[in-house]
C-alpha cells in the first residue's frame, strides 16, 4: 500500500497535493451505511486534529516514526479524525484488479478484515 500510494501521490492532480486523506464516513452511494473513502488531500484539507502517517521508511524497513516525519514535508497518508479510533493500530492494503482498477482494504490490529459497519 505504501509503494502504491506513493505512486498515486507522484501522478495526482495537482501540485498543491500534500497526501492521500483517509475517512470515515456515510456512504455516497445511497446506502445507509458508513464507508472508508480515500482522497487526495491539500494543505488546507488538513485539520488540527488530523494524523499525518509517514510513507518512507527508515534503513531498516520499518516506517519513519512521526517525531522525524511530522515536518519533513514529504507525503503522508493522512487519518482524518473521525476515522482515527477506527482504524486505530490497523493496516492498509491494496487489491489491484486484472483492468486497473482498485481497491483500499483495511485491516485491524488482528488481521481480519475492517468491516467500517461493525
Amino acid at each position: 500500500a505504501r509503494r502504491f500510494c506513493k505512486l498515486l501521490l507522484k501522478n495526482s492532480p495537482g501540485d498543491d497535493v500534500i497526501g492521500i486523506m483517509l475517512k470515515y464516513q456515510m456512504s455516497t452511494a445511497g446506502q445507509m451505511k458508513m464507508v472508508f473513502a480515500f482522497e487526495f488531500a491539500r494543505r488546507g484539507d488538513i485539520g488540527p486534529d488530523d494524523e499525518g502517517v509517514s510513507l518512507e521508511l527508515l534503513d531498516d524497513g520499518s516506517p519513519k516514526p512521526p517525531d522525524e516525519s511530522s515536518n519533513d514535508d514529504l507525503p503522508k497518508l493522512y487519518v482524518h479524525n473521525t476515522a482515527f479510533m477506527k482504524v486505530l493500530g490497523g493496516e492498509v492494503d491494496v487489491d489491484i484488479k486484472k483492468d486497473g482498477s482498485f481497491t483500499p482494504i483495511m485491516f485491524d490490529r488482528e488481521g481480519h478484515l475492517l468491516d467500517p459497519n461493525a
